[in-house]
């Protein structure tokens, strides 16, 4: 008698322990401050009642309770470990067991059961085995972007070699000479960009890289992007199409970041459609908000992996052929979009049916556009301080370098007014109002040349050839606005 009154005061005190003992039945015959403690039951709410209250309905339904004592009486004790529930209706992780109970003649008369809340302890060993795999993760994808980086960088640096070769071969004619020079530039340049993104990233690891935010216009920035990916699109044959609203979008943000995020979803539209492809870009405002679509026909993306492609070294995960950059650009973007309040989705129907981003900024109020303007300006000094001024002034602007292209963007996007160098190597501003007087759409656009030549029979071969008004560099650029803003009056006014 007295073993068992200790043996009771035992049990009782093991606060830290759920301990309970059942019939054959697995009713409650004894039950310990432990188990009111974790199990939330009083002993006069759980006495004589069934133990399985505290399994899980969904464990009850499979029919644990049952398995769990066919065990226990087959081998004389079963593990525990599981999910448990409490009184309130709460889950807790357990690690216990059930034994078996026998009498002095060694019959089955009932069960001891004994469990300990392990929740925390469990959390502690997910949270490693998680921190484990993200670190074996994390030195895959290292492993893999150096195999990339090496990769990328190889390709410029094999180019800049051979070419450097060719450069210190004697016999080489002038014009190779030149070409391999160009190799060199151009390739020179594909390395800075992949070291401008490493550092760009870095930075943004480290929490330096900075905004320096001011109030643009989305056109302007389209614009500056769609420079900066124009070789690559011709060199790809692809259509573009440019969709921008007749009223200015205005955004407060770093010009230079928001181009980068364009300049770079472009790139990738090109870099993943095949040759002759075609490319979309739009922009359009819905209450304060800006969106930037750019979307492509190309080789699309699994549903599954979209969620992946604004990971860092994305695009290193995708095969030993990564030749398409360093995987971090879309990252980047996403990072430098959000920075300024804003957001960034893609969308794909599957592979080969394309691929959509929506970039969406908070936008400023609006106004009304005075017009667009196309500059063209072999003087790349000149053709900025042009635009920049008639920006300022309300306008849209694009500027070219050419006379040829001057001649393709007036008919792919009709501008109000062009102001246009006579001089230009390709083309002669004279030809190129020619060509765009002798379509409808061209008739009724301003044009007015900007010239060196200033003499009489100059200004007279401008207005021969359609000019409205001809002005002598270097140009008064506020004299400019003028000109611009009195000759569309006029012709809007007929």
């Amino acid at each position: 008698m007295q073993a068992e009154l200790q043996n009771l005061t035992v049990v009782e005190n093991a606060t830290d322990y759920a301990i309970f003992s059942m019939d054959l039945q697995r009713r409650v015959t004894i039950w310990n401050s432990g188990a009111q403690r974790l199990l939330g039951f009083t002993g006069d709410e759980v006495m004589g009642q069934s133990a399985d209250v505290i399994f899980t309905p969904e464990d009850r339904a499979a029919g644990v309770p049952d398995k769990e004592t066919a065990v226990a009486l087959r081998e004389g004790r079963a593990s525990d470990d599981r999910f448990h529930q409490r009184k309130d209706g709460s889950r807790f992780w357990s690690s216990g067991a059930l034994m078996l109970m026998r009498n002095v003649q060694g019959e089955a008369v009932g069960f001891v059961k004994i469990l300990r809340d392990q929740t925390a302890v469990r959390e502690t060993q997910q949270a490693l085995e998680r921190s484990q795999a993200e670190l074996q993760a994390a030195d895959a994808a290292k492993d893999r972007f150096l195999a990339v980086l090496s990769h990328e960088l190889r390709n410029p640096l094999a180019s800049i070699d051979s070419a450097a070769e060719l450069l210190l071969t004697p016999q080489l004619a002038p014009s190779e000479r030149d070409a391999a020079a160009h190799v060199v530039k151009r390739q020179a340049g594909t390395m800075k960009a992949l070291l401008d993104e490493l550092l760009d990233v870095s930075r943004l690891k480290l929490g330096r890289l900075q905004l320096h935010p001011q109030r643009i216009t989305v056109a302007s920035v389209v614009e500056a992007a769609l420079e900066t990916v124009r070789p690559s699109l011709v060199a790809a044959a692809h259509k573009l199409s440019v969709d921008l609203p007749d009223h200015d979008i205005e955004l407060d943000a770093d010009r230079l970041r928001i181009g980068q995020v364009i300049a770079n979803l472009l790139s990738n539209a090109i870099k993943y459609t095949p040759a002759g492809g075609q490319i979309r870009l739009e922009a359009k405002l819905a209450g304060n908000r800006a969106t930037i679509v750019i979307a492509d026909n190309g080789i699309g993306i699994e549903a599954d992996q979209i969620g992946h492609m604004f990971e860092m070294y994305a695009q290193a995960q995708q095969g030993s052929d990564a030749s398409h950059g360093l995987g971090i650009g879309l990252a980047l973007a996403k990072s430098i979009v959000e920075m300024h309040g804003g957001s960034i989705e893609a969308f794909s129907p599957g592979p080969g049916k394309g691929t959509e981003f929506r970039v969406t900024l908070p936008a400023q109020a609006s106004r009304k556009k005075r017009g667009l303007i196309l500059i063209a300006d072999d003087n790349v000094d000149a053709g900025w301080a042009i635009a920049r001024l008639l920006e300022i002034a309300g306008f849209s602007t694009m500027h070219v370098r050419g006379g040829a292209e001057a001649v393709r963007e007036a008919n792919h996007r009709r501008p109000d007014a062009a102001i246009l160098d006579i001089g230009m190597p390709d083309l002669s501003g004279l030809e190129v109002a020619r060509q765009i007087r002798q379509n409808e759409w061209g008739k009724p656009m301003v044009l007015i040349a900007a010239t060196g030549w200033g003499q009489e029979s100059d200004e007279r071969a401008a207005i021969e050839a359609g000019f409205d008004a001809h002005m002598t560099k270097p140009v008064d650029l506020r004299k400019l606005s003028a000109t611009v803003d009195e000759l569309l009056l006029k012709k809007r006014r007929g």
